[in-house]
């Protein structure tokens, strides 16, 4: 049960798994066993209480009983949620701009101990493109013992941020969680922001917070804050606005498809197993018409027709999805447009859950099938490179799941389809390298993905990959971000590949998402940044003792590793060095895609993440 449950929380798939992991022990007549009330005696809160009820029919249980950590046996985790509660009414307090001591005095100790929260910084770590930096690394000393000193803390956050409470937001996150004797340590990672027309002020803050328990009260009290690290910036306006409504508002299928949702078509689609919740369908740009301005190309869910739009002069997009002939309706997961065939113009090239289709342009943004590939159930992120020096652009296909129908039924795709190892499979569909051999206006591509070596390591639930010379000896190497195994870097030697991961340090044991190649520390050779997921429960949980027992201290460090988040690995002497904490770029959320880009033009590489899931009225989800 522990390991299971840990496991669902340390890769953050509860709505992919819940069914499949969650396990109730059973008594001989099948009525259900409490477990872990003792736990709670060990860390002076014996009178706490679950609050869901228990039924003696595990069928009619909801969510809610189902995550109750008390009846999971996990007394840490129950006091996480009693913490959450207390710094959810903080995070509240500093929203409003008014620090209430009163509303305080229910929260922490009257002789709370802690230290400034927003320290004076007198230089500037940072400036650029209208954005200012401040940091300090070092951790604050005590500078109060009292509620009034917490107090006047806590209300210099919202003085630091400015503006109206409607405008500020404040979120913490409890990542690492220990007991000790009626004392609960809390590592806390907070983020807060005030973003209104004036501009946009972020703060971000690591803090030590200890947790003293009453055991006559039966609650915890906050007995000391800590700030360990403080970062704010502070930018003259927003660098992006959201322009999606405007330039895209007057066409029909914006309003009668885009907008609508999940929800909503989940309940009108007669067959959902192809519209995945995870929301993986891709997007292509490319100029379709050869008017010199960028159009997009998006995938849609099962169901769903596919969307071509095309760029007006006044930056508007129109609907061209009719008169192109590529609203495809299958669930589709990726897209590029390149120019296949050498004629100037952006061919598109789609990949369905099952198969994938290339399209010959005529100039004009009309598209004719050219070929299909069947590849099986599972097909996932597409690209593009010569790799074979013939000048024309060849494809690989990242797969995910084994193929098989039956194991893919329901609403999902990614996290379903069988067994798998988290940290080290190998056990899923095959990816695909086609080597466009097209000639005299006569498109053919073929499987080459074992005459070249692409089959080695090559079933690890791939999502995407990414074509970069990084070695520097004029050929395109390979690099695949895999979401349950190992990652690749297969690099090109004359047309043959080799898997060097290994060897150079450029695995990345984690939950990889997308991949991007850039130049970060400007030395002349390029580096990886890989999107993973950062998991605030699987930080808690992992490190401790009752985390998957019986597995090997190996197998742990591979699964917190899973927690951590983001990577970036940068190239050092022919091999790669991870230096993400170093650089502060693990906490990317739950990332789905990232890119280097130099958004502020100043010379450097930028790295810019997408990450998020779907939203819901229900918060049942980690």
């Amino acid at each position: 049960m522990k390991m299971n449950r840990n496991l669902l929380l340390l890769a953050g798939l509860v709505v992919l798994l819940i069914v499949g992991v969650v396990i109730w022990r059973l008594g001989p007549e099948g009525e259900v066993v409490k477990a872990g009330s003792e736990q709670w005696k060990g860390a002076g809160l014996s009178g706490l209480q679950s609050s869901a009820s228990v039924s003696s029919i595990a069928g009619l249980r909801d969510w809610k009983e189902l995550d109750d950590p008390i009846q999971d046996g996990w007394a840490s985790e129950a006091l996480h949620e009693l913490i959450k509660k207390k710094l959810a009414i903080i995070s509240g307090l500093v929203t409003s701009g008014q620090v209430d001591r009163s509303l305080l005095s229910e929260i922490a100790l009257q002789n709370v101990e802690g230290s400034v929260l927003v320290p004076v910084i007198a230089e500037e770590s940072w400036r650029g493109g209208g954005i200012a930096v401040k940091r300090k690394e070092i951790s604050e000393q005590l500078a109060y013992a009292n509620l009034d000193g917490l107090t006047l803390a806590l209300q210099s956050i919202p003085n630091a941020l400015g503006g109206e409470a409607e405008s500020r937001r404040c979120n913490f996150k409890v990542v690492s969680l220990k007991v000790e004797q009626k004392l609960v340590r809390a590592k806390v990672l907070i983020e807060c922001a005030r973003v209104d027309q004036t501009g946009v002020v972020e703060q971000h803050a690591d803090w030590n917070t200890t947790w003293k328990s009453s055991e006559s009260e039966n609650q915890l009290r906050l007995s000391e804050v800590l700030l360990q690290r403080f970062e704010q910036s502070e930018g003259e306006q927003r660098l992006f606005a959201d322009c999606t409504e405007s330039i895209l508002k007057a066409n029909e299928s914006y309003r009668r498809q885009l907008q609508l949702g999940y929800p909503y078509w989940l309940q009108r689609i007669q067959d959902t197993r192809q519209m995945t919740l995870l929301g993986t369908p891709g997007t292509a740009v490319g100029d379709v018409n050869g008017d010199g301005l960028e159009d997009i190309y998006l995938c849609q869910p099962g169901g769903l027709p596919n969307r071509l739009y095309i760029q007006q002069a006044n930056g508007s997009l129109k609907d061209f999805t009719e008169e192109s002939g590529t609203g495809w309706v299958e669930s589709c997961r990726s897209a590029l447009l390149v120019d296949l065939d050498n004629d100037g113009d952006q061919d598109l090239v789609v990949a369905s859950y099952a198969r994938m289709v290339v399209s010959r342009n005529d100039g004009t943004g009309r598209f004719s099938i050219a070929g299909i590939m069947e590849l099986g159930i599972g097909a996932m992120g597409v690209s593009a490179a010569d790799y074979d020096h013939d000048g024309d652009l060849d494809l690989y296909v990242c797969h995910y799941s084994k193929g098989d129908l039956d194991l893919e039924a329901g609403a999902t795709v990614i996290g379903s389809g069988g067994r798998f190892v988290y940290h080290d499979a190998n056990n899923a569909g095959r990816n695909y390298l086609y080597r466009n051999e097209s000639q005299s206006g006569s498109w053919a591509f073929r499987d080459v993905t074992v005459e070249v070596g692409l089959d080695a390591n090559n079933r690890r639930f791939s999502l995407a990959a990414g074509w970069e010379d990084f070695d520097n000896d004029g050929d395109q190497d390979l690099y695949v971000a895999n979401d349950f195994g190992r990652n690749n870097l297969y690099r090109n030697d004359n047309g043959k590949f080799v898997d060097i991961a290994p060897e150079v340090q450029g695995e990345d044991r984690a939950s990889g998402m997308s991949v991007s190649w850039g130049d970060a520390d400007r030395d002349g050779v390029m580096d990886l940044y890989v999107a993973n997921m950062f998991s605030a429960a699987g930080n808690r949980i992992a490190p401790q003792v009752d985390f998957s027992p019986g597995s090997s201290e190996e197998t742990k460090g591979a699964l917190l590793r899973f927690a951590r988040g983001n990577t970036l690995l940068l190239q050092k002497e022919g091999g790669f060095q991870d230096a993400s904490e170093e650089l502060g770029v693990t906490m990317g959320r739950w990332a789905w895609s990232s890119m280097f880009a130099d958004i502020n033009n100043d010379g450097w590489d930028d790295l810019l993440v997408a990450n998020g899931y779907i939203t819901t009225p229900d918060t049942g989800d980690l």
